[in-house]
């Protein structure tokens, strides 16, 4: 990619996969604008604050909601598995269109939801708020092989309102340690993480107009600052397994892999290719 401000600007329409690709593989992340269709996106807003409130319309409720420490107001909404209590977010994430784009960006025959978060970054002028730097690998030590996330910006995601921030090339270190998630410092000083003499800590803010998304490797570092916009941002991580990826463990994280609700295969091209091989033989 090129600039240091922002992350890429291009859409599946108007740049090549082999571009999206080759940023992925260079920098460990890969930006594309408006990809889930936007009255989806507006469905998923609603659905994510009635969550967020404590509302279901199926009758389920998420797996995990967590809760920054402190009294007052939550300022940083974090609950695992939200579409367990939602349909609308559900239908969202089960959009195809979106993932037969991110199967050919990561030349995969197959991707399944193995884990979603809901983010709410509330407006706030403190680091209250704040992510700290880290990678998702050593919090999924369970798979090996290729899993990644796909951050999907359900609210416009600018300069101000809290984007993600991305340590280019830092996916080639491979695991520096697990860190702090919710580390309010974000100086890089002050990571902890073991980082080899001589790296070159290239940062970049990716902004993501709503509908985009952020893909990055599972070891990419990265981290966010505090909302300073006057409107919640509202995101979607949702984490990905490809057919190149399987479990090295049993682990209770992914104890709901075979509900088709939680955990849903979005793209898989493996059936259609056997078909093919299966008529070219006969």
């Amino acid at each position: 990619m090129n600039g240091d401000s922002s992350a890429g600007r291009a859409t599946a329409s108007d740049s090549t996969v082999g571009a999206l690709r080759r940023d992925y593989a260079d920098d460990g992340f890969c930006v594309i604008p408006r990809l889930f269709p936007p009255e989806l996106v507006a469905e998923a807003v609603v659905a994510a604050e009635a969550v967020a409130g404590g509302e279901s319309d199926t009758g389920l409720l998420p797996r995990i909601r967590e809760r920054e420490a402190g009294d007052g107001p939550q300022r940083l909404v974090k609950i695992a598995e939200p579409h367990n209590a939602s349909r609308a977010l559900r239908t969202l994430i089960t959009c195809p269109e979106p993932w037969q784009v991110i199967a050919a960006v990561m030349d995969a025959l197959m991707l399944q939801v193995w884990a979603v978060d809901l983010f709410i970054k509330r407006p706030v002028t403190t680091s209250q708020t704040n992510i700290g730097w880290h990678q998702d690998g050593p919090y999924a030590t369970y798979w090996k092989g290729d899993i990644f996330t796909v951050w999907v910006a359900l609210s416009e995601v600018s300069a101000g309102s809290s984007p993600l921030r991305y340590v280019r090339g830092s996916h080639r270190l491979g695991p520096v340690g697990k860190a702090d998630l919710f580390r309010t410092d974000l100086d890089p000083a002050g990571t902890g993480l073991a980082l080899p003499e001589g790296f070159v800590w290239n940062e970049v803010a990716a902004e993501v107009p709503a509908g985009g998304v952020a893909m990055h490797h599972r070891d990419t570092l990265h981290a966010s600052g505090p909302n300073l916009s006057s409107q919640a941002r509202i995101s979607l991580a949702i984490r990905i397994r490809t057919d190149r990826c399987e479990l090295r463990s049993a682990a209770r994280q992914v104890a709901h892999l075979d509900d088709g609700r939680l955990a849903p295969v979005v793209y898989d091209r493996r059936a259609m290719l056997d078909d093919a091989a299966s008529h070219a033989e006969a």
